[in-house]
């Protein structure tokens, strides 16, 4: 082969090399362009109530943008988001649609936990709700020694739901309802009051309440226009939870002995029940979540 032969061979490699380049990144681009210029200001909302960018509402923009940026380029959690939804939200969906509770409020259960059932805080929260030891008693979740209902999403989604009505007959709007979940009722109240404003919008508050309502509206943004934002192939498969059944039981003394009886699988079990601390329950009325095959 002359050498000029082999310099085209090359050269027309290149070439095709380029536009397959150029129009992958050409793809890709449509999916990191600066979000500002296709945003529907006028439609961002929570729960109905629109949020206001202009005039004294200005740094309302920047406050959105920033939690937008943080949360969009953090791109493994945000994946996570996606694939953890459909094992928890729909169940949410259901329940906050029988309480009367605004659709928007399932996002707060990204923001609190980024949908990880077994999440702890610094400060002792717990579950996908984020309940503190005191609050999850005061709604009639059980923590002792032995179980840790906070870790029974079912049951830690009931309580939520009634705390949110409480706050609702509280402060009479959603908005407040969920800054309130974040920062205590107490805290909002005095802050509401001292200010004298009564909007969640007017009011001056520490950084995480500040941020706590823009994180759960750009959480709301970016899992509702997810596929217009992200790559599919970013995004990946959802998981699917296996199917289970519930078994009810009085008294286990000794729950690896009671599924090896059972034939139920001992690991799935207690993955299928993190809200049993030990190996055994005291008596109750209790109901144990396990694999339907």
């Amino acid at each position: 082969m002359s050498k000029s032969r082999l310099i085209l061979i090359v050269s027309i490699l290149i070439l095709f090399v380029s536009i397959g380049i150029f129009l992958f990144v050409g793809k890709s681009s449509q999916h990191t362009a600066d979000l500002s210029k296709i945003i529907d200001y006028s439609k961002i909302n929570f729960a109905g109530e629109k949020v206001s960018f202009e005039g004294k509402y200005y740094y309302n923009l920047e406050k959105f943008e920033k939690e937008l940026s943080v949360t969009r380029f953090n791109l493994y959690q945000f994946v996570l988001y996606h694939k953890r939804e459909p094992l928890y939200i729909p169940y949410i969906e259901k329940k906050l649609k029988e309480a009367g509770i605004p659709d928007d409020f399932k996002y707060l259960a990204i923001a609190e936990s980024g949908l990880r059932n077994e999440s702890l805080s610094s400060a002792g929260a717990g579950g996908i709700w984020q309940f503190v030891p005191d609050t999850a008693k005061q709604y009639k979740l059980q923590v002792n020694d032995t179980v840790d209902e906070r870790y029974n999403f079912e049951l830690e989604t009931d309580a939520a739901i009634t705390y949110f009505k409480k706050l609702y007959a509280d402060f009479h709007d959603w908005t407040l309802v969920a800054a309130a979940y974040n920062r205590g009722e107490n805290g909002l109240r005095r802050a509401l009051d001292d200010q004298k404003v009564t909007s969640y919008y007017d009011l001056y508050l520490n950084e995480e309440t500040t941020r706590y309502l823009f994180r759960i509206i750009a959480i709301k943004y970016l899992m509702e226009n997810r596929y217009e934002v992200f790559n599919t192939d970013e995004l990946g498969d959802v998981f699917m939870a296996p199917k289970t059944k519930i078994i009810e039981v009085t008294e286990l003394a000794d729950i690896k002995d009671w599924c090896f009886s059972n034939k139920y699988d001992y690991a799935m079990t207690r993955q299928l029940n993190q809200w049993i601390l030990g190996n055994t329950l005291p008596k109750g009325n209790w109901k144990i979540k396990v694999l339907d095959l």
